[in-house]
């Protein structure tokens, strides 16, 4: 199982609030990593 998709079956289930905004910032975290490497490469295809 991939982290994210670790990381939304665990948002779905927990309830505690502090976990769920931990939880969230992690994923945010993830995003905006993969969002930076994807706008690497298409930068290296570019030129």
């Amino acid at each position: 199982m991939s982290i994210d998709r670790f990381i939304l079956e665990k948002l779905g289930r927990n309830a505690d609030e502090h976990t769920r905004t931990n939880l969230l910032r992690l994923f945010i975290i993830r995003i905006r990593r993969a969002e930076k490497m994807e706008a690497g490469k298409n930068r290296q295809y570019v030129s």
